[in-house]
């Protein structure tokens, strides 16, 4: 299962970052192109933190059409129990996850609230609460969502999505100086030789080039 991960996560960096350059490089654009490219960068390191750590990669993926009714069933009751075992972390995990597989995001943020109270000390809870959050608000991580990214940096001031997340968010509101030093402590955290290495790299001389 842990090369499955890994694989599914390193496989959605390489489609995914190499976006944000070419978007950066462009030049000034509407500010949805410019959300597009940040969450470009932004979305797969945030999933392959949460995903990899609760192991449940086919979360990275968006369905390609609506789900059978006996799914949406199994989320339900999935739901209901959780309304009689509300200290179920795993299971409050589990749900937020299968809300977003289902394309209801909105439904997935009461879940991370429960996660977040059961898990008060983990920032990944946080990070994806607040990319969800960003979906919700029409693809912004401008507010609240990087409040949430905020809390989850007091937590561990070195965890990878979100830095990345932040510098996002820098970056979404035209701070490239802030931007380019969140993503540099991602290089610090990441292995060198690797492809989010080498996007990263890649999107900071974008940025300084600009």
């Amino acid at each position: 299962m842990t090369g499955f991960v890994l694989a599914a996560v390193v496989l959605t960096l390489a489609a995914l970052l190499p976006l944000a350059p070419a978007l950066v490089a462009a030049g000034p654009a509407p500010r949805a192109w410019r959300t597009a490219a940040v969450l470009a960068l932004a979305l797969p390191l945030a999933a392959a933190g949460l995903y990899a750590q609760l192991g449940h990669p086919g979360a990275i993926d968006v369905p390609a059409a609506p789900p059978p009714d006996p799914i949406r069933q199994m989320v339900q009751r999935l739901a209901d129990r959780l309304q009689r075992t509300p200290d179920d972390a795993e299971g409050w995990a589990l749900l937020a996850r299968a809300c977003e597989q289902l394309g209801r995001p909105q439904d997935a943020l009461p879940a991370y609230v429960q996660l977040e109270r059961l898990r008060p000390d983990d920032p990944q809870p946080l990070s994806q609460h607040a990319v969800t959050l960003a979906m919700v608000k029409g693809q912004t991580l401008d507010g609240e969502p990087e409040a949430l990214l905020k809390r989850a940096l007091q937590l561990d001031p070195r965890h990878v999505p979100t830095l990345a997340l932040l510098g996002s968010a820098a970056f979404e509101r035209g701070d490239t100086a802030a931007a380019v030093g969140y993503w540099r402590r991602v290089l610090a955290e990441v292995p060198p030789d690797g492809d989010v290495a080498a996007s990263v790299r890649d999107s900071i001389a974008k940025v300084q080039a600009r």
